[in-house]
């Protein structure tokens, strides 16, 4: 099974609440086959069985995470949500420590390739560190080309010459990227047998029966545990409790004006079927992908305002340089409040959160950057 075939079957559910998916074959000819079909649709559910544990940490800053291992990869596998703490984003410190320890007694069955694809799949960071691998080889080789057409220009040779080296180099860049790809599996088998290596700090993370420590835990950004509470039962906390954890006193509009601005423009993205990511490496609130991090890069960075707000000039340039380098669209997404502060947190003490992120709108600008050098035509 190809990787990508096997991503789409762990990936299949874009949300933590699946639909009914194991119904068994209906026969259309067969009526105790309709008779059970009806009886099996009847019992099913798509409702979580247990739901997830989620803790808060810290005064100052608030944290909330998911510290079962087993409700980390649910969460990760189905939405995307929540990032590692030792991680990129998806929770693979537990396995990548294993794997690099030896403690994983089905290593060697990786390594040779015998597991199924599911189970060798490659980590965001392992995908990484390969990438660079292959880029800094790539680097190299040309470097090397570049120096024999600087040999040749320094013993002035003819145009033609130079002509035919650059051909010739073109065409072994592109043997060497073919190379490259078709390789890349013996690199990541090799990475593999290197990284198997023990330290002396190592022996904090075993416990006397020479099992890992489960050290990291999925923390979930306060709008992505709100959307789990409210826009879907998979919490085991209500929405009236996160808010009261998140803003434990007499709130103010401006204390909640922040968050239920970012709520609201997290949760009608979401409601359109994108998945949506934290954008602060990008310098923006939220990067929009198709599918997830699994399929594609993200092709969308939002930064969220109020209606009213205008920008110094430099501050969308300077973001819209950082978006546009990373090959992404730059969108302004702004939000208008339709009631007053007063009734806003009203609802919000009253815990009416359902009227209270319906009585905003969301309207949305694409900003791109004018270059006089592309656009002349």
């Amino acid at each position: 099974m190809s990787k990508g075939r096997s991503n789409q079957r762990r990936y299949k559910c874009p949300l933590p609440i699946h639909p009914i998916d194991d119904l068994p074959d209906l026969i259309l000819h067969n009526p105790l086959s309709w008779v059970y079909w009806a009886y099996r649709y009847y019992k099913s559910t798509n409702a979580l069985n247990k739901k997830i544990h989620v803790d808060f940490m810290g005064k100052s800053t608030l944290h909330i995470i998911v510290q079962n291992h087993s409700q980390m990869l649910y969460l990760w596998d189905n939405g995307f949500f929540g990032t590692g703490q030792f991680s990129r984003s998806e929770p693979t410190w537990k396995g990548r420590t294993e794997a690099r320890l030896g403690l994983n007694d089905d290593l060697p069955q990786i390594q040779r390739g015998t597991k199924s694809n599911e189970e060798t799949q490659l980590t965001l960071e392992k995908i990484t560190q390969q990438r660079r691998l292959l880029r800094l080889e790539f680097k190299k080789e040309r470097a090397r080309l570049e120096k024999e057409l600087l040999e040749l220009r320094k013993k002035r040779g003819h145009i033609d010459e130079e002509n035919i080296l650059l051909e010739k180099q073109r065409e072994s860049l592109r043997k060497f990227k073919v190379k490259q790809t078709e390789n890349i599996n013996t690199i990541t088998q090799q990475q593999s047998v290197s990284e198997s290596t023990f330290r002396n700090e190592d022996n904090d993370l075993v416990d006397e029966n020479g099992d890992l420590l489960e050290l990291e835990s999925l923390e979930l950004m306060p709008v992505e545990a709100m959307f789990l509470t409210f826009a879907l039962p998979v919490l085991d906390i209500s929405p009236a409790s996160l808010a009261a954890t998140l803003y434990p006193f007499d709130v103010k509009y401006k204390d909640i004006h922040s968050f239920v601005r970012y709520y609201v423009i997290y949760h009608h993205y979401r409601s359109h079927g994108w998945c949506v990511r934290s954008g602060i490496k990008f310098g923006c609130d939220y990067l929009l992908y198709k599918r997830g991090p699994p399929f594609q890069h993200a092709e969308f960075c939002v930064m969220g305002l109020d209606h009213d707000v205008s920008k110094a000039y430099t501050w969308y340039s300077s973001i819209a340089r950082v978006v546009g380098g990373a090959k992404k669209t730059f969108v302004l997404c702004y939000v208008e409040r339709l009631i007053s502060e007063e009734d806003a947190v009203a609802l919000w003490k009253a815990n009416n959160f359902t009227k209270l992120f319906n009585s905003y709108q969301v309207a949305e600008v694409i900003y791109k950057r004018w270059v006089p050098g592309r656009n002349r035509d």
